[in-house]
């Protein structure tokens, strides 16, 4: 959208000049007069550009104003205005404060802006002449508005919530099973997103169920009849290796391109894996590139590791190994733990850059940290040999154990070497 002036939002006597005051024209008398509902209404039509023409600027005006003198509705829609950059350069900092005002007046629309804000937390910034403080994030309290918010049948709420608490399934997967079992069964129409959520939680046993793949296969069959890309993604891989269902290559990977079409990155990487593979498709490492740099364009983070394979190896492009490099730590920086561990490897072994072997241990210690078996291993490795970090045998040797538990075959055979 067309950016019309700065978030001090100073309306010039030029812009007020292109609006005449009616005698007929009740709306605008009451707004000028100070009437909150008047002005938030006239924002509205500005906005919209319902019977008058549209006008971003005088929209935002009136918004501010509205909310200025503590109407609800306009926080939210300025707030809103603020965090998206409609009409204006986009303030985080000055759209969490109205945002803000309008969940405190129970405006459960505001929740779900309100609470992305506050998991993360804010950058400060300025507002007109005013400073605006950073605020810390407090993911605690983000879920209890949106637990709040999810209570009134808030479905961008719940879906939110339900984002959240997939990302500490160990500590919320109870909840998150709870909530979307209840959600599912009442709604007669669910959210494709709820379903595939739903999904992995029964397939995987997240919440203490009983694993059924089969019934995830049927739920992700649900989402996937409304053209939900990642649900046609996940089905096909499931069709592929016959995961709780009758495996059948050709099915899956006709469902994987209508998921590409879709503009799936999971389902452009898959494909990318396959045609590298010249799997159930042509042998075909150009169009593997294509597909990985599109995926990675879209800041998914497996893409992101496979294009910087393609770069280290010169699969489908040329070697480039300081770009092969910035992939790996793109995509670990975005939790993928096999490109922490790539990474841990590389300094290990000065693979495509200089032997470090305290980086070496950050990335696999990284790894060990998100359930990575190799980067169990190696952080124990690193803590036994004492390389790149102080020996610590006892710790060492639990993370072997460890890494053992989790089917590493090389921890396992290491551990009867010497136990």
């Amino acid at each position: 959208m067309r950016q019309f002036f700065s978030t001090s939002l100073i309306i010039t006597a030029a812009i007020f000049a292109a609006v005449s005051l009616l005698a007929d024209d009740r709306l605008l008398l009451a707004a000028r007069q100070g009437d909150a509902v008047s002005q938030l209404a006239l924002g509205g039509e500005f906005f919209y550009g319902k019977n008058r023409k549209a006008n971003i600027a005088l929209a935002l005006y009136w918004f501010r104003k509205a909310a200025d003198n503590g109407l609800p509705e306009a926080q939210y829609n300025f707030g809103l205005c603020l965090l998206k950059g409609w009409g204006c350069e986009k303030n985080p900092a000055a759209a969490f404060r109205y945002l803000q005002k309008a969940v405190d007046k129970q405006v459960d629309k505001a929740a779900v802006h309100y609470a992305e804000l506050l998991f993360s937390g804010v950058d400060g910034g300025s507002f007109g002449d005013e400073l605006l403080a950073p605020v810390p994030p407090d993911k605690e309290k983000a879920l209890e508005i949106l637990r709040k918010a999810s209570a009134g049948e808030n479905v961008p709420a719940m879906l939110l919530l339900a984002r959240y608490l997939f990302m500490d399934a160990p500590k919320h997967g109870k909840e998150l099973y709870e909530m979307l079992k209840i959600y599912t069964a009442k709604s007669p129409d669910p959210d494709p997103e709820a379903l595939v959520i739903y999904a992995a939680c029964i397939r995987s046993g997240i919440g203490g169920n009983i694993p059924d793949p089969a019934e995830g296969v049927k739920i992700l069959q649900r989402a996937a009849e409304k053209k939900h890309p990642e649900a046609m993604a996940q089905l096909a891989e499931m069709i592929f290796n016959g995961f709780g269902t009758v495996a059948d290559k050709e099915l899956a990977v006709k469902l994987c391109n209508q998921a590409i079409e879709l503009d799936s990155s999971r389902a452009m990487t898959d494909m990318g894996q396959l045609k590298l593979a010249g799997f159930h498709t042509a042998h075909d490492p150009d169009g593997a590139f294509i597909l990985f740099r599109r995926a990675a364009e879209k800041n998914y983070p497996p893409a992101i590791r496979k294009l910087g394979d393609c770069y280290a190896m010169g699969i489908g492009t040329a070697k480039n190994h300081p770009e092969a490099m910035r992939c790996y730590h793109r995509a670990a920086e975005s939790g993928d733990s096999q490109a922490m561990f790539r990474l841990g490897e590389c300094y290990r072994d000065g693979e495509y850059t200089q032997a470090d072997p305290a980086a070496a241990f950050h990335f696999f210690q990284l790894a060990a940290r998100a359930g990575h078996p190799g980067g169990l291993r190696e952080t124990g490795k690193a803590l036994l040999d004492g390389k790149g970090i102080k020996a610590d045998f006892a710790q060492g040797l639990e993370l072997l154990r460890r890494a053992a538990g989790a089917g590493d075959s090389q921890a396992a055979s290491l551990l009867r070497t010497m136990e």
